[in-house]
């Protein structure tokens, strides 16, 4: 009498093929377009990362340009960072953004907390703000319009 191995052979090339096509589709991904509040938490991340290597140019391109937050942003350069530069001294703030609401097809607005403190300095923290940013949608680009941040 003869046995016959087929079944085993079957199913251990079929196991195999299945881990095969798990490894193949594995690497198969979609490009998934990101979402208004991912982009409105990068815009927000980027402009407090320009602020905080003191690049006034880079702060400035995540503001729509004459706007308030653009006029806020040039303020702080023009009298905050000059004055911190003379103290051997550097703003660095943090933040947590609360809540994101987008109010239609091109306004959002953002709750967010945030605090500074001046680096050279001991001890000297900023208490934490609440803060309210507005961003406009440009050309499909979320761009600041109001960042009311302390300084």
């Amino acid at each position: 009498m003869e046995i016959k191995k087929y079944p085993l052979k079957f199913s251990l090339l079929s196991y195999i093929g299945l881990l095969l096509l798990i490894f193949l589709l594995s690497g198969c991904t979609a490009v998934v377009p990101s979402t208004n509040e991912s982009q409105i938490t990068q815009v927000i991340s980027n402009f407090f990362q320009a602020i905080n290597e003191i690049n006034r140019e880079k702060a400035l391109s995540y503001t729509i340009t004459s706007g308030p937050a653009f006029d806020m942003t040039n303020k702080f350069f023009d009298t905050k960072v000059p004055l911190a530069e003379q103290n051997n001294t550097q703003y660095e703030y943090t933040f947590d953004i609360q809540t994101i609401s987008i109010l239609n097809d091109t306004t959002a607005s953002v709750e967010l907390t945030y605090s500074f403190r001046l680096l050279g300095t001991t001890g000297l923290v900023s208490p934490t703000f609440n803060g309210n940013f507005t961003l406009q949608k440009v050309n499909e680009t979320w761009l600041l319009d109001t960042a009311p941040f302390a300084n």
